[in-house]
């Protein structure tokens, strides 16, 4: 046997070693860590469970956060919430349905609910409206006008369906999750 045999035998021996020992330790520390997740509530392995005891967490009001709401949104009736569904309806009807049905006017917009979740979530005005068609028949317009959910959250957005030409059912069924 060469010297150099014998270095590498040496050399493979100590890197064995020291793998088994390094195996070794990732085995106590997977035991240590399954204990500790399976340890009762106040068991040993949670220092200090005595000294902190568990409280529920307040929930944060939309207006106290670091970048609070208002909670001032427009009407169901505002003239420029209207125009947005409008607008919005006859681009999606003509550029993605290839369809010419278009709104000709509204009738009735009232309010169904105005933050109906709490005081917690993003204020939200929930709105119904009969839409008067291009096609003579007048449709449900179930729509939601939501604060800072625009363009880079800097202002309202409306999200909207129109019951009956809910063609991809984005919110079926009959435009049930675009109401509160």
């Amino acid at each position: 046997m060469t010297e150099t045999m014998a270095m590498r035998m040496v050399a493979q021996r100590i890197f064995e070693d020291k793998a088994m020992g390094l195996k070794w330790i990732a085995g106590v520390v997977a035991l240590l860590l399954v204990a500790a997740c399976t340890a009762p509530y106040q068991g040993p392995f949670i220092p200090f469970t005595r000294l902190t005891p568990a409280t529920p967490a307040r929930p944060l009001i939309a207006e106290n956060r670091v970048n609070p709401y208002d909670g001032v949104i427009p009407a169901c009736a505002d003239p420029n919430v209207l125009d947005f569904i409008k607008g919005r309806f006859s681009t999606r009807e003509a550029g993605y349905w290839d369809s010419s049905i278009e709104i000709a006017g509204f009738d009735a917009p009232y309010e169904i609910a105005y933050r109906p979740r709490g005081p917690t979530f993003v204020p939200r005005r929930y709105c119904s409206v009969t839409g008067l068609f291009s096609d003579d028949r007048p449709r449900k317009i179930y729509y939601s006008v939501d604060e800072d959910m625009g363009l880079f959250g800097l202002s309202w957005n409306v999200t909207w369906c129109p019951v009956g030409l809910d063609r991809d059912l984005s919110y079926a069924p009959g435009c049930k999750m675009a109401r509160p």
